[in-house]
């Protein structure tokens, strides 16, 4: 899905030194594949929930040849080489698609996902948590407040036209391009975009929080951030920034606009950007992308919705939501929403930007999707795909992510960028199992499809609902580059400490987790029958530290939690949980 062009100066600029310069990004790519600590269920359509397995929801699309060991597979991946992988039910009753109701994608108490992690990179991006899925169950959902579910638009009122409260003048930007450093758009009118609004080199765009853009359908309406250009739309969880159809609300769909893009100058593969070369974005009449600057920045999005966007132009070459093209790690991404748009949510060619807070909800193609030399990191992604037909009938929702190396066989270009490799920790992907034409794998169809030479890390992850399978990997390259030095397995980082059940078999305290902790702990039980409760912890010579809970609980699970503060010194601690005249009893290890 692109399209390689050389503007006339880079096509001649090529040398030892460009040539050192590719070399070296080239040796220092990864090619491993990374999947542990992940929760997946009901994965396959053709096999009832209750009768799936772990195995069932690993799909090896391309068999690995003479580079792997005999008998290697995506089975022996998900559940041999990485072995806290889970089948388990992670209680998001909420999260699939349902007629007239607000999805939930945090899971609910007793989820299986409170207590299963595993170690995520130490670099000083990632956060540790306990927890597997992009939203802490013990915790205030980050997607509320500032997100949109409505598939018309036709009961909203956010959008200040006349006759919603707040109602603003027009101003609208007809193909124009922005040369000033200090252009704004303010919450005092709203913003009509018909054709490109192109930020040129050296100029800068700043978006105020509330701010709506509406984006012309018959023009294609289009925010094009060029290379040399930045962007700061910053919205707030109250104010987030709108970039939306033109359409009358209760028409709006997805394909009426372009998006927004961002060109950027860091390296990629698909072509010598380290030399001079540069690649043309997908999307048509975009403008061009890459270079030898991975430390690029673009600017800076934050709580800014995308809805109704993307559009299938010809095959193999789409408008998305989000397009990242060459973006640089100082570009960040937090708290964005693609919202129904025709084709990919968030999509990256090359470059290295991080992200956290992502939500793609309802398109009709891939959530977050990767290649040509893409390096990013991401935590915090939720993905839910619709399995309604786009514009152009040919695409369902396809996929959570979609990764490739590249898109020229044999897959194996590193010129420059080196291999796309990335890494994800803590995501949500929802499926959607509804067939809507009689043909049952017509998307949602996979929750992970990695392939065509591409190098992964994907860590913490809830992925439900798909029709095929959670992870299919794909392409002799994919497997030979991981093969040639199979990783060791991850540490776990919190996992469940049982306990003997009680004889009565009133309670069952399942686990309490972390264990070791530093700042807080779960204790998580069972109760069969309802009745009277407490929860409680006590220091090792028996005296009482804090009473977490007291009073009548329902037949159920049940977890609670122990918040310290600082002051609570480190050593060794029990928990005691009493339900009428049982009681179960575990021990707690506090580390500064």
């Amino acid at each position: 899905m692109h399209r390689i062009a050389k503007d006339g100066l880079g096509a001649i600029r090529t040398g030892l030194a460009a040539l050192a310069l590719v070399a070296l990004a080239a040796g220092a790519s990864n090619a491993q594949l990374i999947f542990d600590g992940n929760i997946l269920y009901a994965n396959r359509i053709t096999i009832a929930d209750g009768a799936e397995t772990l195995p069932d929801m690993f799909l090896t699309l391309t068999a690995p040849t003479a580079a792997c060991p005999l008998g290697y597979n995506t089975v022996v991946l998900g559940t041999g080489t990485f072995t806290h992988n889970s089948y388990l039910n992670p209680l998001l009753a909420n999260a699939p698609y349902q007629t007239n109701t607000l999805p939930n994608f945090r899971p609910a108490a007793g989820s299986p996902a409170t207590n299963h992690a595993v170690g995520v990179p130490a670099d000083g991006f990632f956060e540790q948590t306990c927890y597997a899925g992009a939203i802490d169950p013990n915790r205030t959902d980050w997607t509320l407040g500032w997100t949109t579910y409505d598939s018309t638009s036709a009961d909203r009122q956010d959008l200040h036209l006349a006759g919603m409260p707040d109602p603003r003048p027009l101003a609208t930007y007809n193909n124009v391009s922005i040369w000033s450093p200090h252009q704004y758009f303010s919450p005092d009118s709203n913003y009509r975009v018909l054709g490109q609004l192109r930020v040129k080199n050296g100029a800068q765009l700043t978006v105020a929080p509330g701010v709506v853009v509406f984006m012309d359908r018959a023009t294609i309406g289009t925010i094009v951030v060029e290379r040399g250009a930045k962007i700061n739309a910053v919205g707030t969880a109250c104010d987030p920034i709108i970039i939306t159809s033109s359409q009358t609300p209760g028409q709006m769909a997805g394909g009426d606009h372009g998006g927004i893009y961002l060109l950027g100058y860091a390296r990629t593969n698909v072509v010598n950007s380290c030399g001079g070369d540069s690649a043309a974005a997908e999307g048509g009449t975009v403008g061009y992308y890459g270079g030898n600057n991975d430390n690029d920045g673009s600017g800076v999005l934050r709580y800014v919705r995308v809805e109704f966007a993307g559009r299938e132009r010809s095959p193999n070459n789409e408008l998305n939501s989000f397009t990242f093209c060459g973006v640089g790690r100082n570009t960040r991404a937090d708290f964005c929403e693609a919202f129904q748009g025709d084709d990919d949510g968030f999509e990256w060619f090359g470059g290295t930007m991080d992200a956290k807070h992502l939500i793609a909800a309802d398109g009709h193609d891939d959530g977050y999707d990767t290649q040509m030399g893409t390096r990013n990191r991401a935590q915090f992604i939720v993905v839910r795909n619709s399995p309604l037909r786009s514009l152009a009938g040919t695409q369902w929702g396809d996929k959570a992510i979609e990764a490739d190396n590249t898109e020229t066989s044999p897959y194996d270009q590193t010129t420059c960028s080196g291999r796309s490799f990335n890494q994800l920790a803590n995501c949500t992907f929802i499926g959607d199992q509804r067939v809507d034409d009689g043909t049952i794998f017509a998307g949602p169809a996979f929750g992970v499809h990695w392939r065509r030479g591409v190098s992964y890390t994907l860590l913490n992850f809830i992925i439900a609902y798909y029709k095929t399978g959670a992870l299919g990997v794909e392409h002799d390259a994919t497997w030979n580059a991981h093969c040639a030095a199979i990783p060791a397995n991850r540490v776990p980082f919190c996992q469940p400490v049982s306990v003997p059940t009680l004889a009565s078999g009133n309670v069952f305290v399942a686990r309490s987790a972390p264990n070791p902790f530093r700042s807080q702990v779960n204790v998580s039980f069972v109760l069969p029958q309802g009745g009277p409760v407490s929860v409680a912890i006590f220091s090792p010579d028996g005296r009482l530290v804090q009473t977490l809970a007291e009073g009548e609980m329902s037949a159920g699970p049940h977890t609670v939690t122990w918040n310290l503060d600082r002051a609570t010194p480190a050593g060794m601690y029990f928990y005691k949980v009493l339900a009428g005249n049982q009681q179960a009893t575990g021990k707690l290890v506090r580390i500064d």
